[in-house]
């Protein structure tokens, strides 16, 4: 399996978005500590006092400083979700595996002094990247565990799932943390006191000796443009070295300045942030600028302009850990090659004479252009940073359409998979499309959300479908059919959007504005002179759970100055109807104010039978079903003959929906039925196109 498609790769790169939100906020932290005006620092002091940098200390003290332990949990709850898609009928609550995941974290690391206290120079950014790897250790180990059965089932009779699973999860839990400290305590036997402190000293060991030049400057970019890409704070890991070599690198160039003697170094600390680090490690202000380039709009797009603001003054965990570059193969070749052909260009640049070399301290935080010029007291520096800005702009372009084709293809896979799951029988599907875990799930929050937005949108509209009498052709009724144009997608099938409007709790809205908006149409209609048209429009069973549902249709039907005898409300017969919820007195309640009652789909529920004596029904709807299997079927042929003998004898009307032949229309009229809605006569059409048809037949359509 290739490491790009690996299902734990993927779990680590989900788990560092998840903490996107905690990364932002201890970015924004920062900024507010380090924002690099002298008269904003004098200002903030001024108004708190001198310890002001304490809140931002605070707000970083409890997010960026905690990512390792905070990243752990994620990892292994991901972790037990994956395995859980695997092992329905073993499945462990992903809190558990997380909570093992940070204890055993915790187990294997050196404690603060001698108080046993947590050693916060490790949560952080510090030890992310062995964090990582404990997290999936921890976690892969507690399953394996759990796999061989190595659990108590003391409470399996009892009702309560959260003690199964605790107890389930005693002992693997327990054997795991357990291991974890045994492999400290073997650590530290063989005098590995402390395993960050070793990973630390070793990532430094290379520079031992080395003296300033480019080969160490390039190996200094590689080594920390890998360990960002990993999840580890680059600059922070190198600190000894940033320190020993680069900073005194600075100073020697400064005594030099002073006594007007040549510049011994090109490479300083301040070369590295002004020239190869614009907008944070890997020169990610020219991604940025290449993802606003390519993606104007879309997820990847508003996440590159948000990230714009701290990048500006060089703060980039929010595109490292939101887009995200860590961990995420497609950029890698690019956020480790730019610094690295930044470093080349600049040292070029240099040592060519055409750009001053670093002779002044420029902090970290200070904007482009503003940076290079402190750094080089001169204009050329400035004009290096927009050439080195463009070259990254380039070598990450070809990449972010990769990554926008990757992006494309997912985004289409889960479409068609949400589109398949929707179009599934109700009774098949046996989880809330919003509530699950997986990509379908995430794409039909998102969904969920804009479809909430869309009536502001006017991205809902409605299109009507003429139902025929067989006998004259004469257009007696229409159907009132909602529709959604998504602004990116398109138009999305009603067999999807509706159940999500259902589980989000919109149909109650939505369906409101469909009766007031065929209500608005048939007043319109009426006042071009046509009459004698019946405009029906759904009504969900979850409507129905409003007490208040007649008062408001009698309220848009007052609104629209409309007799109700132009109205009929449909309601599906396979969702639901119960006598027992109170349903029949509220359509009870509609049917006196002049609207007549439609059950639709009627024919395949459990009670179809029952519908016809409890409530009070005008007009009955064939099940599609039905009607298209009614050629080839003898047994759909007998229930519709049945149908249609019930609604002779009680003088209710018989509509077959889904006419699509000639054979089928022929069938269906030496049955009984004569009212037809389908592709036989027409499709659903606009309020133009329909009013034509209702006027002037089919012929002209």
């Amino acid at each position: 399996m290739r490491i790009s498609s690996s299902p734990y790769l993927a779990i680590v790169r989900d788990s560092l978005t998840l903490v996107f939100p905690l990364i932002v906020t201890g970015a924004v932290a920062i900024l507010i500590n380090n924002f690099p005006m002298i008269y904003y620092q004098n200002f903030m002091e001024h108004l708190f006092g001198a310890s002001w940098h304490k809140f931002g200390g605070y707000v970083w003290g409890g997010t960026m400083a905690v990512i390792s332990p905070i990243t752990v949990f994620s990892i292994g709850y991901g972790v037990a979700e994956f395995y859980n898609s695997k092992h329905r009928l073993d499945a462990i609550h992903p809190l558990i595996v997380g909570l093992v995941s940070f204890c055993s974290l915790m187990a294997i690391t050196e404690p603060s002094a001698e108080i046993f206290a947590i050693p916060y120079d490790w949560m952080g950014m510090h030890g992310l990247f062995l964090s990582i790897i404990i997290a999936l250790l921890s976690s892969r180990m507690f399953l394996k565990f759990y796999d061989l059965k190595f659990r108590m089932r003391f409470f399996i009779e009892s009702h309560s799932s959260i003690m199964v699973n605790a107890f389930s999860a005693l002992l693997p839990g327990a054997t795991t943390i357990f291991a974890f400290a045994v492999a400290k305590v073997l650590m530290s036997y063989f005098g590995v006191q402390d395993i960050h402190r070793m990973m630390y000293d070793l990532l430094c060991k290379p520079f031992e000796g080395m003296g300033n030049t480019l080969i160490t400057a390039l190996l200094f970019g590689f080594i920390r443009q890998l360990l960002w890409f990993v999840g580890i704070h680059g600059s922070n890991a190198l600190g000894p070295v940033m320190t020993e070599i680069y900073e005194g690198a600075m100073q020697a160039n400064k005594l030099a300045a002073a006594v007007g003697e040549p510049l011994p170094f090109v490479f300083t600390k301040t070369f590295f942030d002004s020239y190869t680090s614009m907008g944070g490690a890997g020169n990610t202000l020219s991604l940025m600028i290449a993802l606003t380039l390519t993606r104007r709009n879309g997820g990847l797009g508003k996440i590159a302009k948000l990230s714009m603001i701290p990048a500006v003054f060089n703060i980039n965990e929010t595109l490292l850990f939101g887009l995200p570059v860590v961990l995420n193969p497609i950029y890698f070749i690019p956020f480790i090659s730019v610094p690295i052909v930044l470093t080349v260009i600049s040292y070029i640049v240099s040592v060519a004479g055409l750009v001053p070399e670093t002779t002044a301290e420029a902090v970290w935080t200070i904007p482009i252009l503003l940076s290079g010029y402190t750094a080089s007291g001169s204009v050329a520096g400035s004009l290096l940073q927009l050439l080195n800005l463009a070259v990254g702009v380039l070598i990450y372009l070809p990449f972010v359409r990769v990554q926008e084709d990757v992006q494309r293809l997912k985004f289409e896979d889960t479409y068609r998979e949400l589109l398949r799951i929707s179009s599934q029988p109700a009774e098949t599907i046996t989880a809330s499309l919003v509530t699950r875990s997986d990509d379908v799930g995430s794409f039909s929050r998102a969904l969920a959300n804009d479809l909430m937005q869309s009536l502001k949108m006017k991205e809902i509209y409605l299109e009507y479908q003429p139902q025929v009498d067989c006998r004259s052709g004469k257009v007696i009724g229409v159907e009132a059919l909602v529709r959604w144009r998504h602004s990116r997608i398109g138009r999305i099938p009603p067999s999807l959007f509706i159940p999500l409007a259902e589980e989000i709790d919109f149909i109650k809205d939505l369906g409101l504005w469909v009766c007031g908006e065929s209500c608005r149409q048939v007043r319109e209609w009426k006042d071009a002179g046509l009459s004698g048209v019946v405009m029906s429009f759904n009504v969900s069973v979850r409507q129905l759970e409003d007490p208040d549902l007649p008062e408001k249709i009698g309220e848009l039907i007052r609104r629209s100055d409309l007799d109700p005898a132009y109205l009929k409300a449909e309601v599906t017969e396979s969702a639901g109807l119960s006598s027992d919820m109170g349903h029949n007195v509220l359509l009870q309640e509609i049917k006196r104010m002049g609207v007549s009652i439609a059950i639709d789909d009627f024919g395949m529920g459990h009670s179809s039978l029952v519908y016809l004596k409890q409530f009070p029904v005008a007009t009955l709807k064939l099940d599609g079903s039905l009607v298209k299997d009614v050629a080839k079927s003898k047994i759909s042929y007998d229930i519709i003959a049945t149908i249609s003998e019930l609604c002779r004898s009680m003088n209710v009307q018989l509509l077959a929906e889904f006419v699509e032949t000639e054979e089928q229309a022929l069938i269906l009229k030496k049955l009984g039925c004569f009212i037809f809605q389908g592709y036989l006569y027409s499709p659903s059409l606009s309020p133009e196109k329909c009013e034509r048809v209702i006027r002037h037949g089919f012929r002209i359509y």
